[in-house]
């Protein structure tokens, strides 16, 4: 799968937990986004297998593909 570059946003998150994590931000909705606007984990299927997680702005809803 090909992700869409103009659908993706590289940006550190501050977890609930504290630490911060160098991420993407995927989604539909990222013309608007801002700096402390909340976010929810997904996890994105890879060609081998494995789940990477990245985020997307929370209470909007998945695009294709994201």
């Amino acid at each position: 799968m090909q992700r869409d570059p103009s659908r993706t946003v590289v940006a550190y998150v501050e977890l609930d937990e504290g630490p911060l994590m160098l991420t993407n931000i995927v989604g539909e909705a990222l013309s608007g986004l801002k700096i402390d606007d909340p976010v929810q984990v997904a996890f994105l299927a890879l060609e081998t297998g494995f789940q990477l997680p990245v985020f997307r702005l929370r209470g909007v809803p998945p695009g294709p593909g994201s």
